[in-house]
């Protein structure tokens, strides 16, 4: 025993290894994560049954992981879903639904997926789109979030020359005028590198190489902007692709008994200066040379976002990380390009709440099979803690998808639920093996006002709404959906906000911190708006109004704070 102790002193003080350290072992014990987020992303890809698509990387992946062909959101639309994703909190635990509410003023002791991460040792690091633009969360990241540099657009001097002429025939009361975009679709000729979500992936793959070295287990991060409007990917992906060969929505028509309300407005679109005269599903429909265009636009963007996937991917095996790295690919919401005579998101169908998924844990039984078992995008933060080997923490309401990795046809849940807000009403909805069943109700008074339920079966495109020949079976989903979501008033109202009614006031932010702050005001409905960003040793005037509240957060992570303006307010010295 004293000479094989002999040899082992001698070994360390020769710097050998023979017993390992506490980092090596960690980094062993814990995968590291690469996140792959993708904003608008419907399943229009080759591996699932999407022929006429280039998608040779993802595909790629769905090979070599388990592929999960009915994920849904919580919410289509991008905020509420990401802040539910990663908090792992139902919308109506957090109060968020909509665009404009962060989670941080709706729930303030939120812990997000990275947070908890970084908890149990983990350095997590964000490029692009993970949270809701321009909220990045700095709490959630080891160090500043980063975008690529570049242009996502790179609209010409006539394109621009042709937004400013949109905008001044506007009428001066249209709710556009004020924020109008450029065009929707572009082709510029430029390399991958020189698009935003380009430079993104190569910077991304460079922070790889430096977390491959560090004593830590990681997450990174990695959220593409593209398909998300404006579609303006480089021309070489548009050549690829015949836009006459493009196949079109097989439902160009509302569904038959679904109300206004159900279907949407397609207003997103009417934000660009070629759009502006967008109509509703009900009131008319595009021309088929503009369905081909958009459409065309549309998956040239998905073939470019493709190969940057496939960059980040080739960057795992080239850095010897793949064995050792469970990859999670997940979109925010699907995407309607024509059917039900809509465009974008915002509904609770089933093309715009599904989306594609797929994870690849190396080593996994699971891994080149497809589950079909039912599955929620709040199922992400518990079933990330179980890949990383860290706890899952009591708060979460999603359940871990682990099971299904060894076992594709393990059982899970057996239904997803999805809510969503529009013209003074909610709709609730729960997606099952057989039925997808919405309520809408009033936000004031939770009074029902419209049901749906469609036959996943007989009509998988959801063109008719058959509840009033079902009500045996709604009453079963009824009783489901309301043991999960909340179906009483809804308050939009988020617990931080500013007061009304004060005085005003004049004084000035000096930032004491040694790094940059933001500085954003909470208005009295608890929506972020006019960020300043103010530079270590800066100082700024500022106007406001007593009771008015600000929220104060390094890019670093490292400090935060809501700063409330009082009676009489002096200088606000942020450190």
């Amino acid at each position: 025993m004293r000479s094989l102790n002999f040899i082992i002193l001698c070994l360390l003080l020769a710097g050998g290894s023979a017993v390992p350290r506490p980092a090596q072992a960690a980094s062993t014990e814990h995968r590291n994560v690469l996140l792959i987020c993708i904003d608008d992303l419907r399943p229009e890809l080759k591996c699932y049954g999407a022929e006429h698509m280039l998608t040779p990387n993802i595909d790629k992946l769905s090979k070599t992981g388990v592929t999960f062909d009915r994920c849904y959101v919580q919410v289509a639309v991008c905020n509420p879903s990401r802040a539910s994703t990663w908090t792992g909190l139902r919308p109506d635990t957090l109060n968020v639904y909509t665009l404009r509410t962060h989670f941080r003023e709706t729930k303030p002791d939120a812990v997000t997926l990275f947070q908890h991460l970084r908890k149990h040792g983990y350095t997590c690091e964000g490029f692009g789109k993970i949270f809701h633009n321009p909220w990045q969360d700095p709490r959630s990241w080891d160090v500043e979030h980063t975008w690529g540099s570049g242009s996502f657009t790179h609209y010409s001097d006539r394109q621009k020359a042709y937004q400013a002429k949109v905008r001044r025939e506007l009428p001066e009361k249209s709710w556009q005028k004020g924020n109008l975009r450029g065009v929707i679709t572009n082709d510029p000729d430029v390399a991958d590198s020189e698009h935003t979500d380009g430079s993104m992936a190569i910077k991304s793959i460079e922070r790889m190489k430096k977390l491959k070295a560090g004593d830590k287990p990681f997450l990174l991060a990695v959220g593409f902007v593209l398909p998300h409007l404006p579609w303006a990917p480089p021309k070489s992906w548009w050549d690829k692709y015949d836009r006459n060969e493009i196949p079109l929505a097989k439902n160009p028509f509302p569904p038959k008994g679904a109300p206004e309300v159900a279907v949407g407005t397609n207003y997103e679109l009417s934000h660009y200066a070629d759009m502006v005269d967008m109509p509703t599903p009900f009131s008319g429909s595009l021309p088929e040379k503009e369905v081909r265009r958009l459409r065309h636009a549309y998956v040239a963007a998905i073939s470019f976002i493709d190969a940057q996937v496939g960059r980040l991917l080739d960057a795992l095996e080239e850095q010897g990380l793949a064995d050792d790295t469970a990859v999670v690919l997940w979109s925010d919401h699907g995407y309607k390009l024509g059917e039900h005579n809509g465009w974008s998101k915002m509904t609770n169908y089933e093309i715009d709440t599904r989306i594609p998924f797929i994870i690849r844990d190396p080593g996994a039984a699971g891994n080149g099979k497809r589950s079909r078992r039912i599955v929620e995008s709040l199922d992400v933060f518990p079933t990330i803690c179980d890949l990383a080997k860290v706890p899952v923490p009591d708060f979460v309401e999603g359940k871990s998808m682990k099971a299904l990795l060894e076992d594709p046809e393990a059982e899970h849940k057996g239904a997803a639920f999805s809510q969503y807000i529009r013209s003074g009403m909610i709709g609730h909805g729960v997606r099952t093996d057989r039925w997808r069943y919405v309520e809408w109700r009033k936000m004031e008074d939770g009074k029902l006002e419209f049901t749906e339920l469609y036959d996943q079966v007989a009509d998988p495109d959801e063109n008719t709404n058959v509840a009033a020949s079902h009500l045996e079976e709604i009453k079963d989903l009824a009783k489901l959906l309301r043991g999960t979501l909340d179906v009483g008033p809804v308050n939009l109202i988020a617990k931080i906000r500013s007061g009304k009614g004060g005085k005003p006031v004049s004084f000035r932010f000096i930032n004491g911190y040694d790094g940059a702050v933001k500085v954003t005001w909470i208005n009295p409905q608890g929506h972020r708006l006019n960020t300043t960003t103010l530079r270590a040793g800066v100082a700024r005037e500022h106007g406001s109004f007593v009771g008015h509240v600000f929220s104060v957060e390094s890019l670093d992570g490292k400090y935060h704070e809501l700063v409330r303006i009082q009676e009489g307010q002096g200088d606000i010295t942020l450190k």
